[in-house]
């Protein structure tokens, strides 16, 4: 702006021009991926589930839950969601557990990998 003389009164000693980007600009142009590696597409069901856990919600549901966790298949896209109360370690590996028991039973085949987003 002042190089193009759009501001009165402003008057710059020195040199205007910039020659490096500050650290906080690089990174803040910076885009993250959520995952890091390449993976193949998942060929057979259970082969990969994908667990994420959402909230806390703005309003409490009915059951007086604030938090979900979705599992997904991620060769059949079969999804199941769960409400929860809270999201301590012990309620929802309970509800992993009880998923994966009823997934393996449904299946016949035995979960292979299970990805989060560690949320």
């Amino acid at each position: 702006m002042i190089s193009k003389k759009l501001v009165d009164g402003l008057h710059m000693h020195g040199d205007l021009t910039i020659k490096e980007q500050c650290e906080d600009c690089i990174y803040g142009k910076h885009t993250s991926r959520p995952y890091t590696e390449n993976t193949a597409k998942e060929k057979n069901i259970l082969e990969r589930v994908h667990i994420d856990i959402w909230g806390p919600v703005q309003h409490q549901s009915a059951g007086r839950s604030q938090y979900f966790i979705i599992m997904l298949d991620g060769f059949s896209s079969y999804r199941t969601v769960t409400f929860l109360s809270s999201k301590l370690a012990d309620i929802t590996l309970k509800v992993f557990k009880s998923y994966q028991r009823e997934a393996e039973h449904q299946t016949g085949k035995k979960i292979k990998q299970v990805r989060l987003d560690m949320g």
